[in-house]
C-alpha cells in the first residue's frame, strides 16, 4: 500500500514495524517481509486472532512460525518453537516459554532468518 495508508496510523510503534518489515523485504529480497508488512497495514480488526492450539496443530518441533496479529493462549502446547507476532497475551507467552520455545518480535525474527525460509505464516 502507499505512504499514504501508513501515515492514517497513529501508533508510531506500528508505523516503524512496517516500515523495518518493507526495508527488510528489499534488502533481502524476502517477499514474506512485504506480506506481513501489507496485513498490518490493513485495520486491525482485520488483523488475525491465533490461538496457541492452531500453533500445535500447524507448525513442527522446532519451528518457526509468524503471526500478522495477536496470539492468545487458548490450548495446550507440547512443542517447543519460536514465534513471532505483533502481539501476545500474557498465558501465551507463558505457555511457549514453559514449553522452551521464544516469543519474539518482527525485528528479532528478521535478524536470525533475514531470508524468511522455512517460517510458516499463521492466520
Amino acid at each position: 500500500m502507499s505512504l499514504k495508508q501508513i501515515n492514517r496510523k497513529s501508533n508510531s510503534t506500528l508505523v516503524k514495524t512496517i516500515a523495518d518489515l518493507k526495508e527488510a523485504s528489499r534488502k533481502n529480497e524476502a517477499p514474506l517481509w512485504r506480506s506481513i508488512a501489507t496485513r498490518l497495514e490493513g485495520p486491525a480488526r482485520n488483523w488475525p486472532s491465533v490461538n496457541i492450539s492452531k500453533l500445535e496443530y500447524n507448525i513442527d518441533k522446532n519451528g518457526k512460525a509468524i503471526i500478522p496479529g495477536k496470539l492468545m493462549g487458548t490450548g495446550i502446547i507440547t512443542k517447543k518453537m519460536t514465534v513471532a507476532a505483533y502481539s501476545f497475551t500474557t498465558s501465551a507467552k507463558d505457555k511457549i516459554q514453559s514449553a522452551g520455545g521464544k516469543c519474539l518480535t518482527y525485528n528479532e525474527l528478521i535478524k536470525s532468518v533475514p531470508k524468511g525460509t522455512n517460517i510458516v505464516v499463521v492466520g
